[in-house]
């Protein structure tokens, strides 16, 4: 096994210290590992790219395509997909090719690469877009709350915000409006600002 000599900034342990599954991405010489929290790898860096460990997986990238290593390095779903992101609420959200769908922890797609774009699961629920509106699917893939909205954000604590035309509101996990949508976008802001959503924009 290579050694490396490694000094990790306090900033940087800082994060490795809240990070998931107690490790952290590194690069070295252009290639993505995973130290633990002394600063060893415990998987050498040689990909592409990689995600955060999340839920006992993370996506990594080699020769242009992504899929998913377990925390002993072992590949448990075969890097061939063009797009990948960290798994939440059991699931992760994919690109086999030029949509997007949701894979679990099999590498099993639970929910078919149809969607035009789409948000990582969160309290049960994921905000799909099909066309030019957003809805909410369930992790069954069932449409829950209908393609309704012109923008869409992650539930949290029970609520998301919602865009209908060119205002923003929030509804409940049932599709109910509790803020009427009367705010621009620069106006209104999540309860708790402490949410990630996808990386794929949001228009």
């Amino acid at each position: 096994m290579k050694k490396y000599l490694l000094v990790l900034p306090a900033i940087f342990l800082a994060y490795l210290s809240n990070g998931q599954d107690i490790a952290a991405r590194l690069k070295v010489n252009g290639k993505w590992g995973y130290i633990d929290k002394t600063g060893k790898f415990f998987i050498e860096p040689k990909y592409e790219g990689a995600q955060p460990f999340c839920e006992g997986l993370a996506a990594v990238r080699q020769d242009g395509k992504w899929g998913y290593i377990d925390l002993k390095g072992n590949v448990v779903v075969p890097l061939k997909l063009e797009g990948a992101e960290p798994f939440s609420n059991g699931l992760a959200k994919v690109r086999p090719d030029n949509k997007f769908g949701f894979v679990d922890k099999t590498g099993k797609l639970v929910i078919p690469a149809t969607l035009d774009k789409a948000g990582n699961f969160s309290e049960g629920l994921a905000r799909v877009r099909t066309g030019e509106f957003w809805g909410y699917v369930n992790q069954k893939g069932d449409m829950v709350i209908p393609a309704k909205f012109t923008g869409a954000q992650n539930f949290k604590e029970g609520m998301a915000m919602v865009k209908v035309k060119d205002s923003w509101g929030f509804i409940d996990t049932k599709g109910n409006m509790i803020v009427n949508p009367t705010y621009p976008g620069m106006d209104i802001k999540p309860f708790t600002e402490t949410t990630k959503g996808s990386t794929e924009d949001n228009d």
